[in-house]
């Protein structure tokens, strides 16, 4: 609805968002900084067609501060209610990051999604525009892709033969041990667990992963490892996405 502006230099007006403010204790409603720390004004909730802006109901009004307002009109990006949808490992600093006023190059895309703005990829840095538990979670899953990537450029990788003469190349993460089978795009991984101070493994199933490169069979069996050895449901979770965004890349990459 279209408000003519001279209305808002009508003593009416200014008579009334008094009222509204002092109602609301002379702070924003939605970050809750004072008169003292910012500039307050008053938003309607609604429009009624042919009303002026004062002749509203108090509880129609409430008090925000400029920042919060204009987030309110959509004038500006909010700084809540964004919901963590997914993380992308790109590898290399690829992908732009959408926030408005930021545009840096980012390797980490967090794609996310506002009911009112609609969805946006972010880097790292602009992860606090999510709302906080996204935070935390955010975090989480990108301390899980750091460990991952950690692992993928540290580990030290070991060739070995079974009992039957079969080769594998291996590697060993906190006691546990991942071994690698097959050649050529052609590959099996399978994890050993073992305990510290157990001298023996507990070896687990063979997961053949066919047409995919030696390298993402490698991140596979160490997010698998990570799974198998993780006691937290969450991390598990996280883990298994992981797990299956990376399988279904990997496929479509080298198969």
């Amino acid at each position: 609805m279209r408000i003519i502006k001279r209305q808002y230099h009508c003593k009416e007006w200014h008579e009334f968002s008094m009222r509204v403010k002092s109602r609301d204790n002379y702070c924003c409603v939605k970050c809750e900084r004072s008169s003292k720390q910012t500039s307050l004004q008053v938003h309607h909730l609604k429009y009624v067609p042919y009303k002026n802006i004062w002749e509203y109901n108090l509880f129609d009004c409430v008090t925000l501060c400029k920042g919060c307002h204009a987030r309110e009109h959509n004038k500006i990006e909010p700084s809540f209610g964004w919901t963590l949808i997914d993380i992308t490992d790109l590898g290399e600093l690829s992908g732009i990051c959408e926030r408005k006023g930021c545009g840096t190059e980012i390797r980490y895309e967090h794609l996310t999604y506002h009911p009112e703005w609609g969805y946006k990829t972010v880097g790292s840095t602009c992860i606090e525009y999510l709302t906080v538990q996204d935070q935390f979670m955010s975090k989480h899953v990108l301390d899980l892709f750091k460990n991952i990537s950690k692992f993928r450029t540290q580990a030290l990788w070991y060739d070995g033969f079974t009992k039957k003469k079969k080769k594998f190349t291996y590697s060993t993460h906190s006691h546990n041990q991942i071994r690698i089978y097959g050649s050529t795009n052609n590959h099996s991984y399978q994890i050993l667990l073992k305990e510290k101070g157990v001298r023996w493994f507990d070896f687990q199933d063979i997961w053949n992963i066919p047409n995919t490169d030696l390298e993402i069979v490698k991140e596979l069996a160490f997010i698998a490892l990570k799974g198998l050895t993780s006691t937290d449901h969450e991390e598990k979770k996280q883990l298994r996405v992981i797990y299956s965004n990376l399988k279904i890349y990997g496929i479509k990459s080298y198969g």
